[in-house]
């Protein structure tokens, strides 16, 4: 798992409790505010001026050599993220709310020091107060990557989705299954043989879906016997072309469900299923975070031509021939 990876995972585990919501309080303000740092688009004899400290203003030109030197490519460019994120979208209270949310989940599930090697690692240099900062950048990236998408349909979305498309979340509760056959000894469905321990975790998960504080994500995390669990229970899209690549039983149950619908039990040759379907159309793709990210995982140079089109859609432009080469580079051989 990459650093960045690493800090997303758990985005989905919901945690109801005081502490989070002191922790909203505390930190649902802007990370700079104890810094005499205005962040600006003023341009200066002809050079873009990113911030100014103490009435001194930091011209890009100069910050993005500087990082290059120092850091590689991969710091310059998360400069040039963020002077485009800062520019390009306005921060809202809804995104600190979210962004101090993820960054309390990932502080539960990691160690401070696992927390800021990831952060150092992708440029974020002023300690753990980053974190909530990265969550940011991260929802305002997301935002820039669906809308480079939605302009660019033919090439990520459209026959990609193949026919009758549904993305497709589960829960699965192993069991004991009996086929059942016809006279010419074709499966026409399965009946489930559970433990009485199996029983009651069927009827836990059922539980927990009717408490509207749950995700189904959550509850799929929490009680899933299959290896997506880590993933909320995601499987991806479901199609007519691959649905022969699951469970007849239920790629059918799949495939009947509309958007927004959860299944009741229903049994295959792995035991007991309950499915959603997340949805259908472009929108409910791009708003999941697991398609949005098997999408840029699957097509390498989606997210940096996402952000040097919006860089140009701004008027933002790398003046180093160095970086620039070396961005074209990685993205011409990302492309083979």
């Amino acid at each position: 798992m990459d650093k960045k990876e690493l800090l997303k995972k758990y985005w989905f585990i919901g945690v109801i409790a005081i502490a989070l919501l002191v922790f909203i309080g505390i930190y649902a303000v802007d990370s700079y505010k104890n810094r005499d740092v205005v962040v600006n688009n003023k341009s200066v004899d002809g050079k873009y001026v990113v911030y100014s400290i103490n009435d001194k203003d930091v011209y890009a030109d100069d910050l993005y050599a500087k990082l290059y030197e120092n850091g590689g490519l991969s710091q310059a460019v998360v400069a040039y993220e963020r002077a485009i994120f800062n520019e390009g979208y306005e921060t809202t209270q809804e995104m600190q709310d979210q962004a101090a949310m993820s960054a309390s989940n990932a502080l539960a599930r990691y160690s401070q020091d696992t927390i800021l090697q990831s952060l150092m690692s992708m440029g974020y240099t002023n300690g753990i107060d980053d974190l909530k900062q990265y969550y940011i950048d991260g929802i305002k990236q997301e935002t820039l990557i669906k809308e480079y998408v939605m302009a660019h349909k033919d090439e990520y979305l459209g026959d990609k989705l193949g026919t009758n498309p549904r993305l497709i979340y589960h829960i699965l509760v192993k069991c004991e299954t009996t086929a059942i056959t016809d006279a010419d000894g074709n499966v026409t469905g399965y009946e489930a043989n559970p433990t009485d321990e199996q029983k009651e975790k069927l009827a836990q998960i059922q539980e927990a879906l009717k408490d509207e504080n749950n995700t189904f994500e959550y509850v799929a995390y929490t009680y899933s016997d299959d290896g997506s669990s880590q993933n909320g229970g995601y499987i991806g899209l479901i199609n007519e072309e691959n649905r022969t690549n699951y469970d007849q039983f239920f790629a059918e149950e799949a495939m009947s469900l509309n958007a927004g619908e959860v299944s009741e039990p229903i049994v295959s040759s792995f035991g007991y299923h309950i499915i959603k379907n997340v949805g259908t159309s472009d929108e409910d793709l791009l708003n999941d975070y697991y398609y949005l990210s098997n999408l840029e995982s699957s097509n390498p140079t989606l997210a940096i031509k996402a952000i040097m089109d919006k860089g140009q859609e701004l008027g933002f432009e790398i003046k180093d021939e160095t970086l620039l080469k070396e961005i074209n580079d990685q993205i011409s051989s990302e492309a083979q």
